[in-house]
């Protein structure tokens, strides 16, 4: 419509990420020198909108997986996950070859797909059991004279796009699992209206350097030679934002584990000089922004956990509040969401799904949000478990209740199926004999 903006996009039918934003930026800049565009300018995002998070000072020095029963006393959940009015669940052995043939079948001709398969079988899917859908489809399911095999993902884009774009999404990022979906949304933002970075954001800030190179080893893009980061370094103009995503995209984060799994010391020097340089970057007339990123991209989740802890009882104050009161914009939004999952992630991702359940019901684009978030959340079961406790705890609802109400229809239903915690692969899988 004119005045508009720009329609959703939708996910490729061909390489799954051939997305380009032709910006005539080339030259290459350091971080200091880069301009501060966009990371000045006003960028109302997530964190505006919501409330503040716990104070650093409540975090035990735990193992970070053990910190969400450290921090938080909420009130356990309920044995049953329904009401009578979700779908009925059972308990079934995984056999990807039944699985492939009974979504062949939902999709198979040109009348309207069959949907109740895919919202009663993606949810339920690990990562690895939708690789192995993935496979098994593309040995059942062929396509022209040379019988090549058939893509799932794309063969849902291609059969839901007309009939409920929305839901093909979902089922659509499900399909292309845990790392190749990161990849897509990574890159989703671009195509539509620009305030959508949290996209960006989301899939990349705050990642492990193993889960980074995951996710790029995923990016299928003959255009960048499959290099997620030539693909950023093209697209992205030349800014501090660009500096800190090809930062996280180079892999430099501070790991937390040596090669064995054993747990690294803290640079307790290093954690003295961190809190110094972020209290005199929070401080300054002017700038900060670039050592903030410097320090709060390239560190481990340890020791920004001990960097916090230090800064408020030294200054009596949150950091990540006062970072994101100091920069009300897109660095802002940045730090946040990387210090917000460090304070306590399943309360800052129980957040993130109420802004955009929130949203989605102002604007039908912003469903989007909420549907990336959900599926980013369901592959970790525990985690969602998590989160589902601290939503209930903090908004007095039920999160499956909650996310179908916003969003309805099938697509309700099958947003609410990926609020359900699977089994355990070795509980439920059972091998083909």
């Amino acid at each position: 419509r004119s005045g508009g903006r720009d329609r959703s996009p939708q996910p490729p039918v061909g390489r799954m990420s051939s997305l380009t934003v032709n910006t005539g930026r080339a030259a290459a800049l350091s971080l200091s020198s880069a301009p501060a565009s966009p990371l000045l300018e006003s960028y109302h995002g997530t964190y505006q909108n919501c409330s503040p998070m716990p104070s650093p000072l409540l975090l035990a020095s735990t193992h970070p997986s053990e910190l969400p029963r450290v921090i938080d006393a909420l009130s356990p959940l309920s044995d049953g996950e329904g009401d009578g009015t979700r779908l009925s669940r059972r308990a079934r052995f995984h056999d990807a070859v039944d699985i492939a043939s009974r979504l062949a079948q939902a999709l198979k001709g040109t009348h309207k797909p069959d949907v109740g398969p895919l919202i009663e079988i993606l949810p339920s899917l690990s990562h690895e059991q939708v690789m192995e859908l993935r496979a098994e489809y593309k040995l059942i399911v062929k396509t022209g004279a040379d019988r090549k095999g058939v893509n799932i993902a794309k063969h849902i884009r291609a059969r839901l796009k007309d009939e409920d774009p929305l839901l093909m999404k979902a089922c659509y990022a499900v399909a292309l699992g845990k790392w190749e979906s990161e990849a897509y949304w990574a890159n989703f933002w671009y195509q539509g209206d620009k305030t959508r970075r949290e996209l960006l954001i989301e899939s990349l800030m705050g990642r492990t350097n193993e889960e980074v190179r995951r996710i790029k080893d995923a990016f299928s893009d003959k255009k960048y030679d499959n290099s997620l980061t030539k693909c950023m370094k093209t697209e992205l103009k030349e800014d501090k934002f660009k500096k800190a995503v090809l930062m996280v995209l180079d892999e430099r984060r501070m790991e937390e584990y040596d090669y064995e799994g054993r747990r690294l010391p803290l640079d307790y020097k290093l954690i003295d000089q961190d809190v110094a340089d972020l209290y005199k970057a929070v401080k300054s007339d002017k700038g900060g922004e670039t050592l903030m990123i410097s320090i709060v991209v390239q560190r481990s989740d340890g020791h920004l956990r001990a960097v916090l802890k230090e800064y408020e009882h030294q200054y009596r104050s949150n950091f990540a509040r006062d970072a994101l009161k100091k920069s009300n914009n897109l660095v802002g939004e940045v730090l946040a969401h990387i210090l917000n999952g460090v304070i306590n992630r399943p309360v800052r991702d129980a957040l993130l799904l109420q802004h955009a359940i929130t949203a989605s019901r102002k604007d039908p684009l912003r469903k989007e949000l909420l549907i990336s978030r959900l599926v980013r959340y369901h592959w970790d079961s525990f985690h969602m478990q998590d989160v589902k406790r601290a939503y209930r705890e903090r908004y007095g609802q039920d999160l499956q209740d909650a996310v179908r109400e916003a969003t309805g229809g099938q697509l309700g239903l099958f947003c609410s199926e990926l609020c359900i915690a699977r089994m355990p692969n070795e509980i439920r899988r059972m091998d083909s004999r």
